[in-house]
């Protein structure tokens, strides 16, 4: 969810204040959990036309990793340094995760940052049509 165009993490059982959610928008992905019915409809009764992706007012291609920084970088990186190896127990693979994501530095984030930015410069050029790019 978006918050005034931040990310926004709510608590499990955690309420948001009625006033805060106008704010809120619901960024749809569009994976097959999402798309049953009874989901849906919640989904409409909560955020109404606050939804962004499938079946909102303002359209989102499903699973977009090329603006989406925690496909084209942080699963990536986790990935490769968590699995350099098999982990050979469940508490080892839980240690590699969090160790992994303990791992990515400030200095990343702002590579990602203008990663993102760039990416948005070349969508723009291409007028949001299809492209590729070399990275």
């Amino acid at each position: 969810m978006r918050y005034a165009g931040k990310p926004l993490t709510v608590q499990p059982g955690e309420d948001l204040p009625l006033s805060d959610l106008r704010n809120v928008r619901f960024q749809h992905d569009g994976t097959p959990p999402r798309k049953v019915s009874s989901v849906q409809q919640y989904i409409r009764d909560t955020f109404q036309q606050q939804v962004i992706g499938y079946g909102g007012c303002v359209e989102w291609p499903p699973r977009s990793p090329d603006l989406n920084p925690m496909d084209f970088f942080l699963w990536g990186y986790i990935k490769q340094r968590v699995y350099v190896t098999p982990p050979p127990t469940l508490q080892e693979l839980r240690n590699r995760i969090t160790g992994a994501c303990a791992s990515v530095l400030p200095a990343m984030l702002y590579n990602v940052q203008r990663e993102v930015q760039s990416r948005v410069q070349m969508c723009i050029v291409a007028e949001g049509h299809h492209f590729e790019h070399d990275r």
